[in-house]
C-alpha cells in the first residue's frame, strides 16, 4: 500500500509563518492514517488552529507538502482539489452556524453548494443526518438562536457529515460544553465513526474526548510534532508542555491511570 493510500493526510516539512514573517512551525511532519482519530494537542499560542487552516487548505504553507487524500493543496488542477475537500466534513469550534439559515438550510447548504441534487434529494439527506446526530425532522425549522450549546454541536456534525466525507476535522468539540453534554457529544461521535468508519482530526484541550475517542496524540510543541503516539506513550515523555496537560492536578476519566 502506497503511503497516499494508508493516510489520508501527510504533512512533510512544514513551515507555516504568520503576521510579518513570524515562523509559526518549522520542518514539522505528521500523517494522519485512514481510520484512525488523531488528537492534536498544544499549548496556547502553539497554533494548533493554524495548522487545521493548512491541513484544510484554507492557507498555503510557507514551505513544505501537504497532501490530503494524496492530492498536494498545490496542484494545479482544481477538479482535483474540489474532489478532496468533497471528501472532509469540518466542524468548528463555535460550530459557526449561519444564523440567517434554520436548522434544516444550515445541514442543507454544502448540499446544495456540491449542487445535482434535487430538493426532495437534499430533504431526504438533511433529515438522515439530523436523525444520526439524534435530532428530529421538528428541529429543522429552528434558528441557530433557539437551540442549545449541545443542539448546535449536534447541527454542525450533522452539516459537516452532509458529504459523508472520509475525513472529519473537529475544531475543540466539546468546548462550552458541561460534562454531561461533552459525554452524550462524545459518545454520539464514537457511534458515528463505529458506523460509518470516517478519520478523524480532532484538536482537543478537553482529557474526556481525548481518553475516549483518540488512536493517536500528536503533540505540537517547540514549533513542530514533538510526539504523535498512543496516550500512555505520550504520557511518559518527559517535557513540560506534556507533563503540565497530563499532569495529577488535572482530572482524568475513571479508570485511567
Amino acid at each position: 500500500m502506497s503511503a497516499s493510500a494508508e493516510h489520508v493526510i501527510e504533512i512533510e516539512g512544514l513551515v507555516n509563518t504568520v503576521g510579518a514573517g513570524l515562523v509559526l512551525h518549522h520542518d514539522l511532519n505528521l500523517a494522519v492514517r485512514r481510520d484512525e482519530v488523531m488528537a492534536l494537542v498544544g499549548g496556547s499560542g502553539s497554533g494548533k488552529s493554524q495548522l487545521l487552516r493548512v491541513m484544510l487548505g484554507l492557507k498555503p504553507p510557507q514551505a513544505g507538502t501537504v497532501r490530503v487524500f494524496g492530492v498536494s493543496w498545490a496542484d494545479p488542477k482544481w477538479k482535483r482539489l474540489r474532489d478532496a475537500r468533497r471528501r472532509m466534513g469540518m466542524l468548528f469550534q463555535n460550530g459557526a452556524l449561519y444564523s440567517a439559515l434554520s436548522v434544516y438550510d444550515n445541514v442543507a447548504f454544502p448540499l446544495r453548494e456540491r449542487g445535482g441534487l434535487r430538493e426532495d434529494e437534499i430533504r431526504a439527506i438533511v433529515y438522515s443526518k439530523l436523525a444520526q446526530v439524534e435530532l428530529d425532522p421538528a428541529h429543522g425549522v429552528l434558528l441557530p438562536a433557539n437551540l442549545s450549546g449541545g443542539m448546535v454541536k449536534r447541527v454542525a456534525l450533522a452539516r459537516a457529515l452532509a458529504l459523508s466525507p472520509e475525513l472529519l476535522v473537529l475544531d475543540e468539540p466539546t468546548a462550552g460544553l458541561d460534562p454531561d453534554r461533552t459525554a452524550r457529544f462524545v459518545g454520539l461521535v464514537k457511534r458515528l465513526r463505529t458506523e460509518q468508519r470516517f478519520a478523524v482530526v480532532m484538536v482537543t484541550h478537553d482529557l474526556h474526548p481525548l481518553y475516549e475517542l483518540s488512536d493517536r496524540v500528536a503533540v505540537l510543541a517547540d514549533r513542530h510534532i514533538i510526539a504523535c503516539d498512543t496516550i500512555a506513550a505520550v504520557r511518559r515523555l518527559e517535557h513540560r508542555f506534556v507533563q503540565n496537560f497530563f499532569g495529577p492536578e488535572r482530572r482524568r476519566p475513571a479508570g485511567e491511570g
